[in-house]
């Protein structure tokens, strides 16, 4: 920026400003890429050979496991686990052909024991490895909560920290378990991007939960890779259904060193010791305590043999159906001795599937929408099914939508409203190109995340540093050429507004305007894969957001009033292009109040507000760095590709065009000029020294006034009126002829009639465009020359700018010593003012930094504003393609199609609080896999 800056004080010196553009160019393209290479070798240089001190680690372990803690303690009380105590889990060795040989586990044989003593049983395998067996509902995921809790309580500074990783969201054939288990940390608890250090540190115990849920192909690969990737002295405890593990071990291996339990059915004493305990009391006879299960349960003793009585004594053995019973009979007036009627439930499988059928309505049987719950949780349950997992993401329902609004929702969205206001103006074409642009751009780039995420490559097993071009920039600059060849055959072949203009239109009729908003729709989707927004939609986290306001943000607030004094000065700008100064005053002001009460409680913090806590921000240069990256290549190549098919198009057209139209008869003039006669009475001319001009077919009505010495024709009846209130004024009629000064491709002069020479203000915005172009005609090589320099400077502009507004947006999004426990809701609202400050940020350096460098292209003054006008749309499409804008998108269709309730969030936290929903993080699981299951086959029927 300094050298550019003392080049343009030199050429403004100079007076040769617009001759810098192509020197600014590639001045600008080469101190990027020198910059990008020095920010890369340092990154390595510094980032490879990091020595991490124990104090680092001890610190972030801490703050792991308090986040780690808060969220298992939390949901451990939501599903009523400690009222009054768990329920009394036994388990037993499995049989001995699932475990590794005894002597690769070594320790005691028999492991039988209680849920209480769970941490204590695992201490007694000296590899400290431990897989959990069990039937459906029996009680594997209470387990690894609880040996999750009781590790946190006896933690100390050097141990691992015990977390739960549910393995339904782990690929093993694409994913390593290392970069996996990091992804799932950094996602759970915001601001745990230092989760791999853990890990390599050994400083995480992982408790992977549900190897069953895996797809049944993955299942053996998944072992495989826990035996091949884990340390041999790596702690772990893992759980899976009895059956299912068999056929692991059948299809590939054991888990090396691991000892084996298996689950054991509740007895029917303490099945129905723990309903009675838990059940609402009634009064009986003589004023003794009683409640709805004693006539239950003095008819199963009575009657042992009952076929009705043995199926429910089967049931009440599983303690997820237990906690069913609780549910629906233990907090309601519903009486359970229906379970005994053997006419109606014909066996455990009818007396299971009746309490999972009653239990959501039980759950809201006070809510005022109790009746339409079971539809919204049916309809959820479905969707997951559909997607074969069991997190229940708000950010994925938009996957829930018809194919075209999953793929361009709030892009079509935000094109209603802009082609509302074109049509009230009376210029729809234009914008609707635009939008299609958008669209189109937007289909093809939203295929996978390969322009700037960090993640992917360690996701798929890649070295970090590799590179390769993706996929979807080849398809962008496929249709960024075509793009290009429609705006070269329409554009001027000449310079007609004072330099090179490729806005400008006059031989293509609505091909041109169509064809370059076309351009800048698809570049506009460009920018927003740059910024991330192509492709999967994930949530954003704020640093700056947390649950309690200790004080306001400094930057957060700056960046609300900079959004509020960019919206009014936008908003003003442009209400004056159609309506006069007060109106469009107005207009601003209306607008800067819309964004102040939007962005308020940024500032004040009561929507989401800061936690005293000291962190460290990662350094601004590594930051910058890939998305820098990503733009420099992402907005080169789309200029290029445009830049090359515009200036090609250019050249061929101006080099057809170097002589008089064919067909037309040309005549020689003895000093060496000649003329021609063109269609339409025009005469197209060249002097001797090349210099062109062109005369009216016929006399033109004009007058010729004089200022400051200097003589200004003027034409047209009005001029005529007014001229006999000017001193010195002279009318005319007759032919006019329009030259162009010599050594000029845009300084138009008018000849009167009698010969005199006088600076035209009127006529030449009139010529037929044939004849503009033959006037204003450009040699083919300078007008290439301009219409490259304007593709590959506008490229560099599109891939700095958006590049340098992303890293910014990521230097300031991401933390790096804060872990906190992650919840759908505080997502949803870390990921609204995440999205408003990118768009903000955007806006402000696409506005500011775009005029600084349109200044080096040459175009007209007149484009100065052309930055606002572009970088408007990318900053509300930036807003609007967050997780929080397609979740106003789905909540418009779901929710106006009956599926989900308006209060979508407070319905799902709802359901979270009732027991029905458990918390995973950022996602809402179903309390079991048997309750999704049933609920999604009440949808299908």
């Amino acid at each position: 920026m300094l050298v550019t800056g003392l080049v343009f004080v030199v050429a403004g010196a100079n007076g040769d400003l617009y001759e810098t553009s192509g020197l600014t160019s590639v001045l600008g393209l080469a101190v990027s890429v020198t910059g990008l290479a020095v920010s890369r070798m340092r990154e390595r240089a510094t980032g490879d050979g990091r020595s991490v001190s124990d104090e680092r680690l001890d610190r972030l372990a801490r703050q792991l496991a308090d986040a780690v803690g808060e969220q298992w303690t939390e949901e451990w009380r939501l599903r009523r686990l400690q009222d009054p105590e768990p329920m009394p889990v036994r388990w037993t060795g499995a049989e001995a052909w699932l475990a590794d040989h005894q002597e690769n586990i070594g320790g005691p044989a028999d492991l039988s024991d209680r849920l209480e003593n769970v941490t204590a049983v695992v201490d007694r395998v000296p590899s400290r490895r431990l897989v959990v067996l069990g039937g459906p509902g029996g009680g594997k995921t209470v387990l690894a909560v609880r040996y999750a809790l009781d590790a946190l309580e006896r933690w100390q500074p050097g141990a691992p920290v015990p977390v739960v990783f549910p393995l339904a969201a782990w690929q093993p054939d694409r994913e390593p378990l290392s970069a996996w288990m990091a992804a799932h940390i950094a996602q759970t608890y915001p601001g745990a991007t230092w989760g791999g250090e853990l890990l390599a540190a050994e400083r995480i115990l992982p408790v992977l939960d549900g190897l069953d849920e895996l797809a049944a192909p993955l299942r053996a690969h998944a072992v495989r890779r826990l035996n091949a990737e884990l340390d041999p002295g790596s702690p772990v405890l893992l759980t899976c259904r009895t059956q299912v593990y068999g056929e692991v071990v059948e299809a590939g291996d054991v888990f090396t060193s691991a000892a084996v339990v298996e689950l054991q059915p509740l007895s029917f004493n303490e099945a129905s010791r723990y309903l009675v305990r838990t059940a609402r009391p009634l009064r009986g006879s003589d004023g003794q305590r009683s409640t709805c299960w004693d006539p239950v349960l003095t008819r199963l003793r009575a009657h042992p043999g009952d076929p009705s009585g043995a199926a429910l004594r089967q049931v009440l053995g599983t303690p997820l159906m237990v906690a069913m019973a609780r549910t629906v009979y233990g907090d309601t007036r519903a009486d359970p001795i229906e379970l005994l009627d053997g006419g109606r439930f014909c066996g455990p499988e009818a007396l299971e599937q009746h309490l999972l059928d009653a239990f959501v309505p039980a759950a809201f049987g006070d809510a005022p929408d109790a009746d339409r719950a079971g539809h919204w949780l049916r309809f959820l349950a479905r969707h997951l099914e559909r997607r074969r997992t069991r997190d229940l993401a708000w950010w994925e329902l938009r996957l829930a939508l018809p194919w075209l609004l999953r793929r361009l929702g709030p892009v079509l969205l935000l094109g209603c409203v802009a082609m509302a206001v074109a049509v009230g103006l009376g210029e729809p074409t234009t914008p609707l190109a635009f939008v299609a642009g958008v669209c189109t751009g937007h289909v093809i780039l939203s295929r996978g995340r390969t322009w700037a995420d960090p993640g992917r490559a360690a996701r798929s097993g890649q070295p970090a540093g590799r590179w390769r071009i993706p996929r979807e920039l080849v398809l962008s600059v496929a249709v960024a050429a075509p793009l290009g060849v429609a705006v070269g055959s329409a554009g001027s072949l000449g310079f007609a507004w004072g330099d090179f203009n490729p806005i400008h239109f006059n031989a293509g009729g609505r091909l041109g305007p169509v064809a370059a908003a076309m351009a800048a729709g698809l570049a506009t989707a460009t920018m927003l894969a740059v910024l991330g927004l192509a492709g999967d939609v994930r949530p954003s986290t704020m640093p700056l957001l947390g649950r309690r306001q200790r004080f306001r943000s400094p930057v957060l607030g700056v960046l609300s009033v900079a959004a509020v004094l960019l919206a009014a000065f936008v908003a003003f700008v442009l209400g004056s292009e159609f309506v006069s100064e007060p109106v469009s005053l107005a207009i601003g002001a209306l607008a800067g109040l819309v964004v102040a009460l939007a962005v308020w409680p940024g500032v004040t913090g009561r929507a989401a507000a800061p936690v005293i806590r000291r962190e460290r921000r990662r350094r601004l240069g590594p930051a910058l760095l890939r998305p820098l990256s990503a733009g420099l290549l992402g907005g080169l190549s789309l200029g290029a590709a445009f830049g090359l098919a515009h200036a090609s198009t250019l050249g061929a057209r101006a080099s057809m065009n170097a002589d008089f139209p064919s067909g037309a008869v040309v005549h020689r003039t003895a000093d060496g000029g000649a003329y021609a006669l063109a269609t339409g009475g025009w005469h197209y001319g060249r002097h001797p020294d090349g210099t062109r001009f062109v005369r009216t077919p016929g006399p033109v009505l004009g007058v010729v006034s004089t200022w400051g010495g200097t003589s200004y024709a003027r034409f047209g009846a009005d001029e005529v009126r007014d001229c006999a209130h000017e001193p010195e004024c002279t009318t005319f009629y007759g032919p006019v002829e329009l030259h162009l000064s010599r050594g000029s491709y845009t300084n138009v002069r008018a000849a009167w009639p009698n010969g005199v020479f006088a600076d035209d203000t009127g006529l030449q915005n009139e010529l037929p465009p044939r004849v503009e172009d033959w006037l204003y005609a450009v040699p083919p090589r300078r007008l290439f020359e301009a219409a490259l320099t304007f593709g590959l400077a506008f490229g560099l502009s599109i891939g700095v700018i958006t590049g340098v507004a992303a890293g910014v947006h990521r230097w300031l999004a991401t933390p790096v010593d804060i872990a906190r426990a992650s919840s759908p809701l505080a997502g949803l609202r870390s990921d609204r003012a995440t999205a408003v400050t990118r768009g903000i940020v955007v806006m402000a350096f696409g506005t500011t930094l775009g005029v600084f460098l349109l200044r080096s292209l040459p175009m007209s003054q007149n484009s100065m504003g052309l930055p606002m006008v572009v970088w408007l749309p990318v900053g509300l499409l930036a807003i609007a393609l967050s997780a929080w804008g397609w979740l106003l998108v789905v909540r418009l269709w779901l929710c106006g199609t009956g599926r989900l309730p308006w209060r979508l969030m407070a319905f799902l936290g709802e359901a979270h609080r009732r027991g029905v929903l458990r918390q995973a993080g950022a996602v809402y699981q179903f309390r079991h896999a048997r309750l999704q299951e049933q609920l999604a086959a009440a949808d299908r029927t």
